[in-house]
């Protein structure tokens, strides 16, 4: 019972979190940060999950992905609430909460200092894109079944994700490993450097493949027939509720949440691909991406962990990933890699080492040149000693093969 009721905890805890936002103070990033402090924690001390059993009642873990949009719904009112001042009250909420506790939540939040609503703000971002982008991620890609669709595309759509469902779908999955792909981050860059890059280019892939979509179809791209007009108008609406709730504050916040989750997804993809090359006009296949078997991570993501399986099969449903523990994997675990990333240092020598293994247990020698050409634009001495370096000459490198 266990295997399925798991992939309910994350809706339930983060809509747990997000109600606690009402009492102020500390209440507005403690539980969050104990969140991803378990789960870093977790992670380290259980053993990793390689079990690939079939469930018989995929209906059950459907519905666990469904609830990510009323999770995400909650989260977004309860921060608009929060920017409220003075005796803004979004449908008597706070009046509500008093009536059933005693609590006076309007003088709390009122009397909330400032540096709680910034740590509010770094700690949730995490959670935030998980219980969002990550579910509206599995389920976007679900591309036969609409009502799926639709749901993944709107839960995104609350924080302007509205490139990403389109690029991420139709584009990275052909694209990961060479340099069209927004997703995947050449060896030497940052993630500051990174970041920049891959959101213009999500951007004008989802306008590029969008654009090729309506013309094929004979439909003006000016029109409601254009996915991302349509998800814009969700996102615009989403902005013009947190302005009735709280103003231009609760604009301001909407603002930050969508920017800080936008971060966190690229910081995502970042370690996920992480210098991993493809020559182009070969198929993707597992070792195209790191993978990751940790339990806990697992569980919060949808089993995105399982990345090698999912690259390998984009239409394969979370619950049937397989967990493919001979492929490469990410240093850390999944929230341990991400929380690494912001610190260019610590990510260097902890993807180095996995970097050189991927070169030597998993790239073909086709890959050689492109990892020789990608090693040098690095700028990383430690590089130099992969085996791809000390192969055969450098060849000519094909068009799109390098990352950024």
């Amino acid at each position: 019972m266990f295997r399925y009721a798991r992939f309910f905890i994350g809706p339930v805890f983060f809509t747990g979190v997000s109600l606690l936002m009402v009492l102020g103070h500390q209440w507005l990033w403690l539980p969050g940060f104990l969140l991803i402090l378990s789960v870093v924690l977790f992670d380290q001390m259980l053993s990793h999950d390689s079990v690939d059993q079939p469930y018989a009642h995929s209906g059950i873990l459907d519905f666990a992905l469904y609830l990510s949009l009323p999770a995400a719904m909650t989260f977004f009112f309860m921060l608009f609430w929060v920017a409220g001042s003075g005796t803004q009250d979004p449908f008597g909420y706070g009046a509500f909460v008093q009536s059933l506790t005693g609590i006076d939540v309007i003088a709390a939040r009122n009397d909330t200092a400032w540096y709680h609503y910034a740590l509010m703000f770094v700690i949730l971002a995490l959670p935030a894109t998980g219980i969002g982008g990550l579910a509206g991620h599995e389920l976007t890609h679900r591309t036969a079944d609409p009502f799926a669709l639709w749901l993944g595309r709107i839960t995104m759509a609350l924080n302007w994700g509205i490139a990403f469902p389109i690029e991420h779908v139709y584009g990275h999955h052909a694209y990961v490993g060479t340099m069209k792909d927004p997703a995947t981050a050449a060896r030497g860059d940052s993630l500051y450097r990174h970041i920049p890059k891959a959101m213009r280019r999500t951007v004008v892939n989802a306008w590029e493949i969008e654009k090729a979509r309506l013309d094929k179809v004979g439909k003006p791209f000016l029109s409601l027939n254009n996915v991302l007009l349509r998800m814009a108008l969700v996102a615009a609406a989403t902005s013009a509720f947190a302005f009735w709730c709280a103003g231009w504050t609760g604009l301001l916040f909407h603002g930050i949440v969508c920017c800080s989750t936008k971060v966190v997804l690229e910081a995502l993809n970042y370690v996920e691909h992480y210098g991993i090359v493809r020559v182009p006009t070969q198929p993707v296949q597992p070792r195209h991406s790191w993978n990751c078997n940790h339990v806990v991570s697992s569980v919060f993501t949808y089993n995105l962990t399982r990345h090698s399986h999912h690259h390998a099969d984009a239409q394969v449903h979370f619950q049937d990933l397989h967990a493919h523990a001979e492929q490469p994997s990410m240093p850390g675990g999944f929230l341990a890699a991400i929380l690494s990333s912001f610190i260019p240092p610590l990510w260097r020598r902890m993807i180095t080492p996995k970097l050189l293994e991927w070169d030597r247990t998993q790239a073909d020698r086709s890959e050689f040149p492109l990892i020789r050409a990608a090693n040098q634009a690095s700028g990383w001495p430690e590089l130099q000693q992969s085996v791809a370096n000390n192969a055969a000459p450098v060849q000519a490198v094909p068009q799109g093969g390098l990352g950024y």
